[in-house]
């Protein structure tokens, strides 16, 4: 069974010291249909739009690089 955290628990946490040397945060534009369209499937994975976009982004990069491997 899932635990569920509390904003007490989140309130405890410590931010990854390494987020910048791992990570780049940026802004993408993306059309309101193409947003509804993430949307509805992230609520079907109980997710958020952001999350979902942000895996379909890390798998496409992925298959990139294998066919630039070839």
């Amino acid at each position: 069974m899932k635990e569920e955290y509390t904003v007490e628990d989140f309130a405890k946490g410590v931010k990854n010291p390494y987020f910048e040397k791992l990570n780049k945060r940026i802004e993408v534009i993306v059309s309101n249909e193409d947003y509804a369209y993430f949307s509805a499937i992230a609520e079907i994975n109980e997710e958020t739009p952001q999350d979902l976009m942000r895996r379909c982004l890390r798998i496409a990069a992925k298959e990139m690089r294998e066919h630039d491997d070839e």
